[in-house]
Formats: structure tokens, C-alpha cells, sequence
């Protein structure tokens, strides 16, 4: 059984990210209609006319459903194969919550005009989704080598400090999926700069993207902090969240740059997509510190029961 967890692991956190992934094409080329208001049909029909963006919404359903059932192999053979362990069943039902919550939340988007504050929550939802998928097949693929990992306790400011950064991340992240829904990519039309200024007028488009940009770049200053910490407390004892710590910096560095590629290259298809892309590993990165946070060396006798 080992060995297909292995595998159902791999492909449920590639399909997962695939979801994610699918779902900003979707938004950058406007194809959240491309099916007219129909669903699961795509207007009327099971096979969709030979249009872009009919296509590229029913493309992004099909992946959608089959996220949905090898996600669901997945977790019934996680749960088989670690019966006991609060961590696999906690994960299991967080990832399938948010699972079906985004494709309600999708299917009901089709069926029912939503405002942007609405539609922003879909890529929110989306991103938990990953995020559970992501931590599941982590604990799958580490289980071997925790010992390794996890020599060592956090404090208890750490342990809060990340809990509070990615919480703040996801605002970060609710507000850039804002930014996407409210038509503000151009908001400021340049970088690093705001319409030719520090800081604009605040208001309108403007407003909400600069509104983004500047959190963006608390974010940075946050994990910054963070890496600091890591570099200095946990090379030796927390191998885990020493790496993490360091990924998630690079990571947010790349997000900010991102960023601003977004702009000045005028909103092309790649640029989004990267943008989307790189934050959707940021904060799984973050989701992995917070879980790990939470972790001290495991005694043998419990680990071999688990």
C-alpha cells in the first residue's frame, strides 16, 4: 500500500496545483462564461462548442472532477494506512472540505452573478484546498524521515509568530484575488512606483491595488524576520522549518517581482500565471511551517503505532 500512497500523493498535490493553476486562466481570459450559465452542462450540451473560452472552462471542469476523485483515493488510502493519527485525519477532512466548498463555490459563480468580494473567495477556498493536499502528501513522503527533521521544540512566540503570518498572508492573498475581480491589475501602471508617485491618490482601482502592493511588502518584511529567526535557532534541530523558512523568503521575493512583471508587461498570459503560480507555493510553504510548529521529536514505541 506504501508504494500507491506514494504515487496518490505525487499526482493528487500535481492535479491540486493544476486546479490552481486552471482556475487563474480561467479569470485571465474571461472564460468563467465561456459556458454560458449552465452546470455541469456547458451551454446545454456535454460537449462544448469549439470555442476558447468554452473550452478553457470546461477544461478547467474536467480537472476539477478528477482533482476530486484521485484526491479521494488519496485520502481514503491515507486514512487506511494511518487510522490513528489525528494529523492524516484532520488533513483529510480539511483538503475535502475545501475541496468541495471551492467547486460549489465555482458551480454556484456560473449559476448565479457574484460580486468580486464573492469571486475573490474562490481562489482563497482554492488555495486551502492545495494547501491540505500539499500537507497530506508532505506527512505521506516525510513519515520516514521525522526523526531527521525534528530534533528539537519551538517556542511558543515562534509557534504564534507563523500562525499570525500566514493568516496575514491569506489576506495578502484575498486581496490580490480583489485586485483580479475588480478589473485593478492596472490600478498603477507602473512599478515600482504608483502612477509616477510613492503614494497615489487611494482611491478607486488605484486604491485597491496599491492597497495590495503595500501588503505585499509588509509580507516580505515579515518572512524576512522569519528567516532570520530560522537561520539563527534552527539549523541544527528543526531541519524542517529552517529549509521552509529559507524557501518562503525566496519565494515572497520572487511573489513581489512577480508582481511588478505583471504590470509592466501589461497583464500577459504568462506573467499572471507565474504570479499565480509562485503564491500558491508561498503559501503552502507557510502552511507546512505553521503544521510543523506544532511538532516535537516523536518517542519510537508512538511513532512505530502511527
Amino acid at each position: 500500500m506504501d508504494k500507491w500512497l506514494k504515487w496518490f500523493a505525487i499526482a493528487s498535490t500535481i492535479i491540486t496545483f493544476m486546479v490552481m493553476i486552471g482556475g487563474s486562466l480561467v479569470t485571465k481570459t474571461d472564460s468563467g462564461l465561456g459556458c454560458g450559465n449552465d452546470w455541469p452542462l456547458c451551454n446545454g450540451r456535454w460537449v462544448p462548442e469549439y470555442t476558447l473560452e468554452s473550452m478553457i472552462e470546461y477544461m478547467h471542469r474536467f480537472v476539477t472532477g478528477m482533482t476530486g476523485i484521485i484526491v479521494g483515493i488519496f485520502s481514503i488510502l491515507a486514512w487506511r494506512r494511518y487510522p490513528r493519527n489525528r494529523e492524516v485525519r484532520g488533513l483529510v477532512m480539511f483538503s475535502m472540505f475545501f475541496l468541495i466548498l471551492e467547486s460549489f463555490l465555482g458551480a454556484s459563480a456560473v449559476i448565479w452573478p457574484q460580486s468580486s468580494a464573492v469571486m475573490a473567495l474562490h481562489f482563497g477556498f482554492s488555495l486551502l484546498a492545495f494547501s491540505g493536499v500539499l500537507l497530506l502528501s508532505i506527512f505521506v513522503l516525510q513519515r520516514n524521515k521525522v526523526e531527521k527533521l525534528v530534533r528539537g521544540t519551538v517556542s511558543k512566540g515562534f509557534r504564534w509568530a507563523i500562525w499570525i503570518v500566514t493568516i496575514y498572508a491569506y489576506g495578502v492573498v484575498y486581496l490580490g484575488a480583489y485586485v483580479r475581480h475588480t478589473g485593478s491589475n492596472l490600478g498603477c501602471s507602473d512599478w515600482p512606483l504608483c502612477q509616477g508617485k510613492l503614494i497615489p491618490e487611494l482611491s478607486g482601482q488605484t486604491g485597491i491595488h496599491f492597497m495590495h502592493r503595500v501588503a505585499a511588502i509588509v509580507l516580505a518584511i515579515l518572512l524576512a524576520a522569519v528567516l532570520v529567526y530560522v537561520l539563527r535557532h534552527f539549523k541544527e534541530t528543526r531541519r524542517d522549518l529552517y529549509g521552509a523558512g529559507i524557501l518562503s523568503f525566496v519565494l515572497v521575493v520572487i511573489q513581489v517581482l512577480s508582481g511588478g512583471w505583471v504590470v509592466l508587461s501589461r497583464l500577459t498570459l504568462y506573467s499572471t500565471i507565474f504570479h499565480s503560480a509562485v503564491i500558491t507555493c508561498l503559501f503552502g510553504t507557510m502552511c507546512y511551517m505553521c503544521l510543523q510548529s506544532l511538532k516535537a521529536p516523536e518517542k519510537g514505541t508512538k511513532r512505530q503505532q502511527q
